[in-house]
């Protein structure tokens, strides 16, 4: 009996060992430093660069550079224009008649169209060459600005001269970081910061 009693106490006991049992607290494990996440968005004033910078006064000195010899070409047009109506007036004498005053009227009314086609024509190289200059500068300030917004962990980078965007977290702004970075590129000397977005 008492070997039976002493079996059963000593499977008390092992029951009693596989059952949950105080452990040590685990030690910590150190978390991993966090890492930005890559994807949101930065906002830069590309306007605000331009003007900082001087480049929006450089931008308009090539784009009235541009514009001279087309304003020259213009005012030559209208004067030759003129002269062909005066001179047809002239050869009408002072009493024209009604075959003479329609010549007049079909005459004006062609170089007054053709004179308007070059002014349109004009008016297109000019939107061209602006678009140029402004992409141009684009250009130049992708690889920093991405590289800024690549800094803060932010994947895209938003112009404010495209699109509305109201920014309500102001380190999302990289317009001062980008500014700063090309007056120190390119020898620059940055015009005032930017004031809060709205």
């Amino acid at each position: 009996m008492k070997h039976y009693i002493s079996i059963y106490a000593l499977l008390t006991l092992v029951l009693a060992g596989c059952g949950p049992a105080a452990s040590p607290a685990p030690s910590p494990v150190p978390s991993p430093a966090p890492t930005p996440a890559i994807g949101g968005g930065a906002v830069l004033d590309l306007d605000a660069v331009a003007k900082r910078l001087g480049r929006d006064t450089a931008i308009i000195a090539e784009l009235k550079e541009a514009e001279a010899p087309l304003r020259s070409q213009l005012e030559a047009s209208q004067k030759d224009f003129e002269g062909q109506i005066d001179s047809l007036k002239t050869s009408l004498g002072a009493k024209p008649s009604e075959a003479d005053i329609q010549k007049l009227t079909e005459l004006t009314r062609t170089l007054s169209q053709q004179f308007q086609q070059k002014q349109q024509q004009a008016q297109q190289e000019m939107s061209a060459k602006r678009a140029a200059l402004i992409s141009r500068f684009r250009e130049e300030l992708k690889p920093v600005a991405l590289k800024i917004a690549a800094s803060k962990g932010l994947g895209i980078v938003h112009l404010k001269s495209d699109i509305a965007i109201l920014v309500n977290e102001p380190a999302l702004d990289i317009t001062d970081d980008v500014v700063a970075e090309l007056s120190r590129t390119t020898n620059a000397s940055p015009g005032p910061t930017s004031g809060p977005n709205p």
